[in-house]
């Protein structure tokens, strides 16, 4: 009896182990959602080597009607992955933004979303495959699918979040993700967001936690160093009858000298003091 015991206690405890949250990465609903994150992973090129890097930058271009008089959104961002410090430049409207790990402050600021929120946002685009592994993650029941945005039939798995996955994000924020079910590439994922000085820009009722849910597919996708990345996107209504914008991620590049000068804040910079709780 006692060898059954302890033969059925050492069982939970590998279940418990298995499904739980562990300190060093996400939490599963089963052990076929982390096969299949684990096969989305191996298909971008590999977790470990995507943790090796030590800089990364990219530059981006938006464009949306949304945008007014203006239509485009163009950047180049540059981050230390060790700490997701970034800094970033806006050419097309003058305007600069940093993000020390601890706050973000903006010089000439044009752009309209809070920079405690703008910071990771495309950081988000780019690099959503190996986030799954962050440490407040939960990943959902995976489920195949098929769905008119995608060619191919997909595995639809939620991702979630335990707490604030970092300055300006929500724990009400999720991600969808549409996991193509033959290459095992993220060829898309809907999206909702929860920072409250962002739904209160965008003018959403008081009543509303969230912006979204919003699909994004991504149309293209290419491979740098081993590791492939979106380089052409588009946002649009989940049924896809209306269009919010297009995206283009590119010029990739990686292990670079990270400009510390630009972690110190200029005279003349404006510290974004927004927070994720709506105004009355």
């Amino acid at each position: 009896m006692k060898r059954i015991i302890t033969g059925l206690s050492l069982t939970v405890t590998l279940m418990l182990s298995y499904y739980s949250s562990y300190a060093n990465g996400p939490e599963y609903a089963s052990a076929e959602t982390k096969e299949i994150v684990g096969k989305m992973i191996e298909a971008h090129g590999g977790y470990e080597k995507w943790k090796q890097l030590e800089t990364l930058s990219f530059k981006t271009v938006m464009h949306s009607d949304a945008l007014g008089f203006i239509r485009f959104w163009i950047s180049e961002q540059t981050f230390d992955m060790k700490t997701r410090r970034s800094y970033h430049d806006w050419p097309l409207v003058g305007s600069t933004m940093s993000y020390d790990g601890k706050e973000a402050w903006s010089v000439d600021w044009r752009v309209g979303n809070p920079p405690n929120h703008q910071h990771s946002v495309f950081f988000y685009y780019a690099n959503l495959p190996w986030l799954t592994q962050d440490d407040n993650v939960k990943l959902g029941k995976a489920e195949k699918i098929k769905h008119k945005a995608f060619q191919t039939e997909v595995y639809k798995i939620e991702m979630s979040f335990k707490g604030n996955p970092t300055l300006g994000k929500s724990s009400k924020d999720t991600y969808t993700l549409y996991i193509d079910a033959q290459n095992y590439l993220l060829v898309g994922y809907e999206y909702t967001v929860g920072y409250g000085a962002l739904l209160d820009i965008l003018k959403l009722p008081k009543d509303k936690q969230v912006f979204g849910p919003v699909l994004r597919v991504n149309t293209y996708t290419a491979t740098v160093n081993g590791l492939k990345f979106p380089v052409l996107m588009t946002t649009s209504n989940r049924d896809q009858t209306e269009q919010y914008g297009d995206h283009a991620v590119y010029d990739y590049k990686f292990d670079f000298e990270f400009d510390e000068e630009r972690m110190k804040k200029p005279a003349n910079a404006r510290v974004d003091t927004s927070t994720d709780t709506r105004s009355n």
